[in-house]
């Protein structure tokens, strides 16, 4: 449905609109990345040790509170700055309107987290699955049908925002009542141990999207990064397999023992690794087909595509490799490369972008995705005493797993279809 919505909007906006809606849409989650100093992985963090839930609660409502007052005001005051360089191509009556949606996005990192280390995945699915739907509905109602154009997909994510914010903050709640154990996290033991993750986490998050900020900066038009941010939503799709994986690794390992957790990570970055390979090779046919039958304004954004791939493959081992560290209690290391790949990744996109247009911000991000991933790779080896190439290169046991699994699973399916036959018919 997310997919369905990106598809919509791209062909309801063209390049331009698309390239004026990503600038103003990815404000709330930089904001979040700059100012919640790794806050919201510590809780994280400490939901997966089995701290209190009353304790991680409190948390969740002081930091979103103090975070969200201190970080709206500060790009209040810098917004002529801002609007003149990176948020170039965000309409400036938007970008007042989607700033307001910062406390929402802080509320809903901060409870998710909350859910995903208690391994409350069912949960956060379904509200995930619904506000998918919502978001597609408002799609076509306010950009479709009512034809609000860029207004209309702003404020479509600003109700998303809303509704996000409610419902994960109420299942934590509820969470809360049936889980009461466990010792308390103190307020000074998560910030501590985000504080040692922050460096980390903004990079990482920075050697994402630095491109499209770079793209605004040095001038290139609305069009160009309408395209780039569509080779991005497609090539990204490789993501929700690690995404999948880490949101519940991370807490995994935090639980266990430093041997368990060993047993783990070479069984998991194998099968990340034969998964995303998968994936990004059956994107590569389905991508050309749809935007040349779907999109066809948006077919300049099949090279960026196609050289941005194998980096987001790369990145998919980085994300299973750095959670596996973080939930060992390294942040610090994680934070290396990271780091490293982010000057690596701004350094690239001032030279490549303006000798290959956005072709060139793939091209950056494909070499330092690749070094990131590298780096973490090493990381981890040294801290679970295996070799490199035995943490990703899949071998006959993953394929055996995933070919029984599948198999399994298609045989529940049929399994449940010939159950509800019969019951379907009377």
């Amino acid at each position: 449905m997310a997919l369905a919505s990106s598809i919509l909007l791209s062909r309801l906006l063209g390049p331009d609109g698309k390239g004026h809606l990503i600038a103003v849409v990815t404000l709330p989650g930089m904001l979040v990345a700059v100012g919640s100093f790794g806050l919201p992985s510590a809780v994280n963090y400490f939901a997966g040790r089995g701290s209190s839930m009353k304790s991680l609660i409190r948390a969740t409502l002081i930091f979103t509170a103090v975070l969200s007052f201190a970080l709206v005001g500060v790009a209040w005051i810098f917004l002529p700055q801002l609007e003149a360089s990176i948020w170039r191509l965000a309409p400036d009556n938007l970008v007042r309107v989607i700033l307001l949606t910062v406390p929402l996005a802080m509320l809903a990192a901060f409870a998710g987290s909350i859910l995903y280390g208690r391994q409350a995945v069912r949960v956060y699915n379904l509200i995930q699955i619904a506000l998918a739907a919502v978001s597609l509905g408002s799609v076509v109602i306010l950009v479709g049908v009512l034809r609000l154009g860029v207004n209309g997909g702003v404020a479509g994510t600003v109700i998303v925002s809303v509704l996000m914010a409610i419902a994960v903050m109420v299942a934590t709640i509820r969470l809360g009542r049936t889980s009461t154990g466990g010792a308390p996290a103190s307020l000074r033991a998560m910030t501590s141990y985000g504080a040692r993750l922050y460096p980390g986490s903004f990079s990482g998050y920075f050697s994402y999207r630095a491109d499209t900020l770079i793209i605004q900066a040095l001038m290139l038009p609305a069009a160009a990064l309408g395209s780039y941010g569509q080779a991005v939503t497609i090539a990204e799709l490789v993501f929700y397999v690690p995404d999948s994986i880490t949101t519940i690794f991370l807490p995994r390992v935090a639980g266990s023992t430093p041997e368990q957790s060993n047993s783990l990570v070479g069984r998991v970055g194998r099968l990340t690794m034969l998964l995303t390979v998968g994936v990004a090779l059956c994107l590569v046919p389905t991508a050309f087909v749809g935007i040349h039958l779907i999109l066809p304004k948006f077919v300049d954004c099949l090279p960026a595509f196609v050289v941005l791939l194998p980096g987001v493959v790369s990145l998919s081992v980085a994300k299973v490799m750095t959670s596996y560290v973080n939930g060992r209690g390294h942040p610090g290391l994680v934070a290396i490369g990271t780091v490293a790949s982010l000057i690596l990744n701004i350094a690239l996109n001032l030279v490549l972008i303006p000798r290959f247009g956005i072709v060139g911000a793939s091209l950056s991000s494909l070499i330092s995705y690749t070094f990131q991933a590298a780096v973490a790779v090493v990381f981890a080896s040294r801290l679970s005493g295996q070799s490199a190439l035995s943490l990703f290169v899949p071998g006959r046991d993953e394929i055996v797993l995933l070919v029984d699994t599948t198999r399994r699973l298609t045989g529940r399916a049929r399994e449940r279809r010939l159950r509800s036959g019969p019951r379907g018919k009377r």
